[in-house]
């Protein structure tokens, strides 16, 4: 299908895909960041894509951090719900057409 995505989180890029391949970017994304966040260490700094630099360890920066992660899970349900119905919009395509 020829529909494309824009990456929300790439604010300075516009790059653009398929549902499959955003789909696994929306996956590398949202495991990115928690993994930046187990490595933030004894410091409790963790730098977001768009440069800010967060520090976990106060309040405002754990409450920042914890909602981008909820965007970020929301953006890779959405992502995953149009890969699913494209999917089974193909299928019935595909049946329709061998019929």
């Amino acid at each position: 299908m020829a529909t494309t995505f824009t990456n929300p989180i790439s604010s300075n890029q516009y790059m653009k895909h398929d549902i499959y391949g955003t789909s696994f970017d929306s996956t590398v994304e949202i495991y990115d960041a928690l993994a930046k966040f187990a490595a933030s260490g004894e410091d409790g700094k963790v730098k977001l894509p768009s440069g800010q630099e967060l520090d976990l360890s106060k309040i405002s920066g754990m409450t920042t951090y914890s909602v981008y992660l909820q965007f970020l899970q929301a953006h890779k349900e959405l992502v995953d719900n149009v890969f699913v119905f494209v999917k089974n919009l193909e299928n019935k395509l595909d049946n329709l057409l061998s019929s």
